[in-house]
């Protein structure tokens, strides 16, 4: 539909480091409607409101928590903040959303500390309860059918008074820990309804069309018996000529048969799990507490780790959790703040160890989390311990482990090293050596250079980091001008997997008479001048 039909147009703004791409959209729809009918509201509107007006003056914004239809010009008075969500704008996009099958549910809003590095104080500045926690499941049952899994988005939930009665809430409604196995859900009749809805306003059905359709190709006809199969056959036959109408004539014609088969057709059982998805304050997780949540069916427990001077309180929250039958985790961790380094290899390092020790089965994942400053427009801050070799590094590192680090020793020491020495000099790597790490250890390049690297002095290191930080790319560095005693490691540089793999014998040749400048003694001379 054409942004010039709409009467108004309402946006919400994403982090602070989205803010060129939200001015560009906000900008887009003020030419089309017209600066007074476009309303901005959201996350970075809410920190930043001054930039958004320098950008755009007689902006509509509207910061902090939207409460009132009324501010936005309806009659009404209705607390926008505290609406269910709308599920049906799922079936507006092409792709499967990756949390559909959620319930996305606060108990509370707001956190009492107020963390400098956390924007939840400007967004909801008071702590509260929610006294719906079981109309908004139900409601979302109603509306949408039964999901498999619920997301507490809580900021910090273990400072309700009221946490009991919410965990007796969910135990009530099939999350506790002996009653969480329900019969999957079947959604074709909330689709059939929004299909219909969308024809009758005349909106765009073409996605949640394509996902009805979908529902039939994918039947598994061998569980469908013959009088069913009849009953389908022309729906899918249809789909099969790409036959619209004739499909959209069958939906609607046999919507009671197709919701009945259906229903019957998705009979087996799945397990359901809640998830506090912002995280568990350890400072607060008492045992308790732990006693309460533990009742829950709860996979994983997100406890923070952000500091590692606060070790003590972490570790006591995860034995509380684990002593109360909690066995899944997955922690937060803070970097590029007020943290140094090895303070990210340390906290890892220490979770690696806990797994070790406590008898228990437990799974664990780590998730280092980058600061980007609220107070920034891009993602480009860097914390005063840190560097910008570093910061990409980690990133190398995460991208290839899909931004997780598991408690398996082995797998962490090959990832981050043995200790905070190893640590460092894998951050100090070439990209590709770190990205493509076996390939470039199959081939020495990563212990020659090792072997150069444990050569230089603390200011030559200093000096190779400042170069590495001061380049868009790293094929940059041995064009810069440096120290002779780095002559031969930044030349590693320079060294990319894809151009190797066209030219193996040339890298190996070059890499050996960089090391032989080195390490004459060692080094084979027929190797190196082998053709």
């Amino acid at each position: 539909m054409e942004a010039s039909s709409f009467d108004k147009v309402f946006i919400t703004t994403l982090f602070t480091f989205d803010f060129d791409m939200c001015v560009e959209a906000i900008r887009y729809y003020t030419a089309v409607v017209g600066v007074e009918n476009v309303y901005v509201g959201g996350i970075a509107a809410t920190i930043m409101p001054e930039r958004f007006l320098a950008e755009i003056p007689k902006l509509q914004l509207l910061p902090g928590q939207l409460t009132s239809s009324n501010i936005l010009g309806y009659e009404d008075d209705i607390n926008i903040d505290a609406l269910d969500l709308d599920y049906d704008i799922l079936w507006d996009v092409p792709y499967v959303y990756p949390t559909a099958d959620s319930y996305f549910i606060y108990t509370t809003r707001g956190c009492p500390r107020k963390c400098t590095f956390c924007a939840v104080k400007s967004l909801e500045p008071q702590f509260l309860d929610c006294p719906n926690v079981r109309e908004q499941i139900t409601r979302m049952d109603a509306r949408f059918g039964i999901k498999k899994q619920l997301l507490i988005m809580d900021n910090n939930i273990l400072y309700s008074d009221r946490l009991e009665s919410t965990v007796q809430i969910l135990e009530e409604l099939g999350f506790g820990t002996t009653n969480n196995v329900i019969q999957k859900g079947c959604n074709i009749k909330f689709s059939l309804q929004s299909l219909w809805r969308r024809i009758q306003v005349k909106k765009d059905y073409r996605y949640l069309f394509d996902n009805i359709k979908q529902q039939f190709i994918g039947l598994n006809l061998s569980r469908v018996n013959a009088s069913d199969k009849e009953m389908l056959l022309p729906a899918i036959l249809s789909i099969k000529d790409n036959d619209d109408v004739a499909i959209l004539d069958y939906l609607k014609t046999q919507q009671e048969f197709i919701v009945d088969f259906y229903t019957r057709y998705h009979y087996h059982k799945i397990k359901r799990y809640v998830d506090f998805n912002q995280g568990l304050d350890a400072r607060l997780l008492t045992p308790e507490r732990a006693r309460s949540i533990g009742r829950l069916a709860i996979k994983p427990c997100r406890i923070a780790f952000d500091d590692v001077r606060c070790a003590d309180e972490y570790f006591d929250a995860l034995n509380a959790a684990v002593d109360h039958g909690i066995r899944h985790f997955s922690n937060y961790l803070l970097y590029n703040y007020r943290d140094k380094p090895v303070d990210l290899w340390t906290r890892l390092h220490l979770n690696v160890e806990y797994c070790i020790q406590r008898k228990e089965k437990l799974t664990l994942f780590s998730f280092p989390m980058k600061y980007a400053s609220i107070e920034h427009t891009d993602r480009n801050y860097i914390g005063k311990f840190w560097n910008k070799k570093y910061l990409k590094s980690i990133n190398v590192i995460l991208n290839v482990t899909k931004g997780v680090v598991a408690k398996e020793k082995d797998f962490f020491v090959h990832a981050y090293g043995n200790n905070e020495s190893e640590y460092l000099e894998i951050l100090t790597l070439p990209d590709d050596f770190i990205r493509y790490r076996e390939y470039f250890e199959q081939n020495s390049f990563v212990q020659k250079w090792l072997d150069l690297y444990r050569k230089l002095n603390e200011a030559d290191k200093t000096e190779l980091l400042d170069l590495l930080a001061g380049v868009t790319t790293e094929t940059e560095v041995p064009s810069l001008p440096h120290s002779e005693r780095l002559h031969s490691i930044v030349q590693f540089y320079s060294i990319k997997k894809n151009d190797m793999d066209r030219n193996k014998l040339y890298y190996i040749r070059l890499v050996e008479s960089l090391y032989s400048l080195e390490f004459p003694s060692i080094v084979d001379d027929a190797l190196c001048l082998n053709a």
